[in-house]
């Protein structure tokens, strides 16, 4: 029974998709695709065909800790759904269980679900900045790409993360288009969404009040230069300031992030701890004082990214990350080539700085 409901959601999304489709028929076949490696790869891990990469750990953990969610708390776990613990997974899942029924193939065709509609908000995404052949090609490279597909066929975070930031960024592109309160709202919820799942997410949200603050501020000046000061505007400068200025003072905590940033010595410990295991940064980029955090984050961004090279690799699992690690290289190349094109777009500027916020944090 508990995989006979893996089967039934998997064949509902697929029949969503040609649903989908029929309204985009440009996008069918880029959806189909998006949507078969992804369910092939699920079902062959789930019945043990192959072993993916991050299958146990983590992904175990959130799968466990959503059938406790649904044998101990069933619906009620709706009244603390939105604990900033970033189990905000399990408790999704848990819903599903208590629903239908516990069943693991299920739990990781949300994943599936949810990679696949990443494919189509990149295509959208892109056509917003861009045009339709650059769109089209985003969304293949977000349909095939390995680190993508892996996380859409597996029961962790990732495939939660990565929609509901593609669903921000869409809402950042048609607030600084538009300057429409719905497109607000969609930033808000989205971001506030992210760092449920983990904290410092967050702060791309926070990241994106800030700016807009500035360019109010910006605004503010100038009308107060004309004498033409609204104070409604000036007033909400003010707000948009209030969440920053919590943060800083340590009065609004960000899960972590708050009670790092302004102490050295735990950004060094924290930092310290990837180091350990088999997915690990070099000895070598261990960090032993505050003189050393500026050029080993620029090495440990690049290892970030580009890793594991070809002397990291240890086993068959690297050789998945190499291919990954290589792609990235391709992406990078193409970014810097276009760099100018990219600069020039204000959007598209704003993206940039908050993927390099991201990677920093």
């Amino acid at each position: 029974m508990e995989n006979l409901l893996g089967w039934f959601f998997l064949l509902l999304i697929f029949c969503f998709i040609i649903l989908w489709s029929k309204k985009f028929p440009n996008l069918a076949i880029l959806l189909i695709t998006a949507f078969f490696i992804r369910a092939i790869l699920v079902i062959f891990e789930h019945y043990d065909f192959i072993n993916l990469p991050d299958t146990h750990s983590d992904a175990k953990k959130f799968q466990t800790i959503a059938s406790e969610f649904s044998k101990n708390n069933s619906f009620f776990i709706l009244f603390y759904f939105l604990e900033p613990d970033s189990l905000l997974i399990s408790r999704i899942i848990s819903i599903f269980y208590s629903v239908f029924g516990e069943s693991v193939l299920m739990a990781k065709s949300i994943s599936v679900a949810l990679g696949t509609a990443s494919v189509y908000l990149v295509f959208n995404l892109t056509l917003m900045l861009w045009d339709y052949p650059s769109a089209k090609k985003a969304a293949w490279v977000a349909a095939i790409f390995p680190t993508l597909v892996l996380y859409s066929c597996i029961t962790l975070r990732e495939a939660y993360i990565v929609f509901f930031l593609l669903f921000g960024c869409i809402g950042l592109v048609k607030f600084f288009k538009k300057n429409s309160f719905s497109s607000f709202l969609q930033i808000v919820t989205s971001f506030f969404i992210l760092g449920l799942f983990h904290g410092p997410l967050l702060l791309g949200g926070i990241l994106f009040l800030f700016f807009f603050s500035l360019k109010l501020i910006k605004k503010q000046l100038l009308a107060l230069f004309n004498l033409k000061l609204k104070i409604f505007s000036f007033i909400l400068t003010i707000i948009l300031f209030i969440p920053l200025i919590l943060i800083l003072s340590g009065d609004l905590t960000v899960p972590y992030f708050t009670g790092y940033y302004n102490d050295i010595n735990l950004i060094i410990y924290k930092a310290n701890i990837g180091i350990k295991g088999l997915a690990s940064y070099p000895s070598w980029l261990i960090m032993n004082n505050e003189n050393e955090l500026l050029i080993k984050i620029i090495f440990r961004i690049i290892y970030f990214l580009y890793s594991p090279f070809i002397w990291d690799i240890k086993s068959s699992f690297h050789l998945f990350g190499l291919l990954d690690g290589i792609l990235y290289l391709i992406l990078s190349i193409y970014l810097i080539k276009n760099w100018r094109l990219i600069w020039e777009n204000p959007i598209a500027r704003f993206f940039i700085l908050l993927i390099f916020f991201y990677l920093i944090i």
